[in-house]
């Protein structure tokens, strides 16, 4: 890797990937031989910056959708007041200093409104601020193993919605760690907040959900986002 050029490992590179950079980078040239190689000197050094933050957070999430590759707090177009509301609050969960206070998202609504898109974003921005972020999408990530949980963590687990199984274990557990320890959690879901509590209290019981709700409520921020389905307004056949 140079100033002038980024090389990409052949294992994680397709040509949608290559083509989903070019759309978003579009000074970007892309050479390839037995390597990929991206040359960036046609990119202003803060483009270069973001290009290469989508890139490591490429490699750490390979299956991450490509519509999310190049996802930041940035190129999210709020179409309706809910949306402006996700934005502002994302950009508020970030910049809180204060990890002496667990601080959290609860983003619930249709699928298509922006919620894994700002739940990528929020990841990046944590990374500019030093963190590795705990990053689980729900939809492509089958295996979750045990959470190594420590003080101060940041996770973001996106498309939790289901109140059974794996994803309700993972999400008390990484929830009740935030709450003891000062952490970041930013939770994504298409169900109702209330709804998905109500689901896991049927599993857990009323005096545990009692003991639970009672640590979580405060960390939370519930909101729910409405608006038309980015994926059918820019759909290819329209």
């Amino acid at each position: 890797m140079t100033e002038q050029k980024i090389e990409l490992q052949r294992k994680h590179v397709t040509e949608a990937m290559l083509a989903t950079l070019q759309k978003f980078y579009r000074e970007l040239r892309i050479e390839q031989g037995e390597k990929v190689t991206l040359d960036v000197q046609g990119l202003a050094p803060p483009l270069v910056e973001r290009l290469r933050l989508d890139l490591t957070f490429f490699s750490q999430n390979p299956h991450l959708p490509l519509e999310n590759l190049c996802s930041g707090l940035d190129n999210y177009t709020p179409k309706t007041s809910s949306q402006q509301e996700l934005l502002n609050y994302a950009v508020r969960l970030v910049g809180f200093e204060d990890f002496s206070h667990p601080a959290g998202l609860f983003i619930y609504g249709e699928p298509g409104v922006g919620k894994s898109h700002i739940a990528v974003a929020v990841s990046k921005e944590f990374m500019r601020g030093g963190f590795r972020p705990n990053f689980v999408q729900f939809s492509v990530n089958s295996n979750y193993g045990s959470p190594q949980l420590n003080p101060h963590q940041v996770w973001v687990l996106d498309d939790l919605n289901s109140p059974y199984g794996m994803p309700r274990d993972l999400f008390m557990k990484v929830a009740l760690n935030a709450h003891n320890t000062g952490g970041r959690l930013f939770v994504t879901s298409n169900m109702d907040y209330h709804e998905l509590m109500e689901g896991m209290t049927k599993v857990i019981g009323d005096a545990e959900a009692k003991r639970y709700f009672d640590r979580t409520r405060g960390m939370f921020k519930a909101l729910h986002v409405v608006g038309e389905s980015n994926r059918q307004t820019t759909a290819w056949y329209r």
